[in-house]
């Protein structure tokens, strides 16, 4: 009574459970009996967990999950038979009747039970009033209910399934085409995404199953290149039409310092990346007195711009400035010289 109570959800002190395979070998083998009592246990301990009432499972704890859901806080209890490689699905705490106390070996419960079931029919046997018909009858009754016990088929068991995995393969800037592409691997396939870089959203340049790529603003670039700071790349991706990923990363943005040359008395600064740099230009330069003129110039990605000094200047020396990685560089050259 106190076995069916407990399997049953009631609280009971004291329960048996048959052990009817080979997963928790060698500590439990199949035919033991296994006493279970209600009670706290942790990680070590084997617990009796029923999937319903007439299925229950003997395996052992080897951890625990505390969830965190929109109806409260849950706890979750992992197990494993000793015998096998893979763990039992999360069971909810409140399905686990007891932590097992002791076995019992089936060498020595089975013949106990075989020969006080024979005593009992043969005393029943020995009464007149019922006879060997009766105990016959009794006989086939309780074979019966054992055989359609056995029969009624249990719920399937439940197979660790693998979650499907994605990972992040590598996030890439390609200097040719200003693109910034992010690749997966894994077992599902892309069919959707939204990026967004330092909060802005970009467009998608191309997407395959397991890579996109898209175009940050020249701004974006320019910033980063510059300054240093890498661009935060936010990611809200659909997979295979059901499933979401979402990440965000970072990613610094390299690039070349400009090209600077003197050709012809005037300043040439060509850009050789695929992002606008900003240089500023200061150029002395001696006109019947020295004499400075300043001024800060974007040039877009692999093209080129032009400072000229004054055309009356006889002298004249260009000091330009830029920023790459937020550190200030600087370069002196002689533009005209007499």
């Amino acid at each position: 009574m106190l076995t069916v109570l407990s399997r049953l959800g009631h609280p009971s002190l004291l329960g048996v459970s048959l052990v009817i395979s080979d997963s928790m070998e060698p500590a439990l083998r199949r035919g033991d009996l296994a006493i279970y009592a209600s009670g706290n246990f942790t990680v070590g301990d084997v617990v009796v967990y029923c999937v319903t009432p007439s299925h229950c499972v003997v395996h052992r704890v080897i951890g625990f999950l505390h969830l965190n859901t929109v109806s409260g806080n849950r706890t979750m209890v992992v197990t494993k038979g000793d015998n096998v490689d893979v763990a039992d699905s999360p069971v909810e705490l409140e399905r686990v009747r007891g932590k097992v106390v002791f076995a019992i070996p089936r060498e020595l419960w089975i013949p106990v039970v075989l020969s006080l079931l024979a005593y009992s029919l043969y005393i029943v046997v020995k009464i007149p009033v019922v006879g060997l018909s009766c105990t016959i009858l009794f006989a086939v009754g309780l074979v019966s209910v054992v055989a359609v016990y056995a029969v009624v088929p249990r719920p399937l068991a439940l197979n660790v399934v693998k979650a499907p995995v994605v990972n992040l393969a590598g996030v890439y800037f390609d200097q040719a085409t200003c693109t910034v592409s992010v690749r997966y691997t894994g077992e599902l396939s892309i069919t959707g995404i939204d990026v967004k870089v330092n909060s802005t959203p970009v467009d998608t340049v191309s997407a395959f199953e397991r890579e996109y790529s898209f175009k940050p603003s020249p701004e974006l670039l320019r910033g980063a290149f510059e300054n240093g700071l890498p661009l935060v790349i936010e990611v809200d991706a659909v997979l295979n039409h059901a499933g979401r990923l979402t990440g965000k990363y970072d990613l610094l943005v390299g690039g070349l310092n400009p090209e600077l040359s003197a050709v012809n008395g005037v300043l040439v600064a060509r850009n050789p990346n695929c992002f606008p740099i900003a240089i500023n230009v200061s150029i002395r330069y001696y006109d019947g007195g020295w004499k400075w003129s300043n001024g800060t110039y974007t040039v877009n990605g692999f093209s080129y711009h032009v400072v000229e000094p004054p055309r009356e200047a006889q002298y004249a020396y260009a000091y330009v400035y830029w920023f790459n990685q937020g550190d200030k560089r600087w370069v002196g050259l002689p533009l005209r010289t007499g």
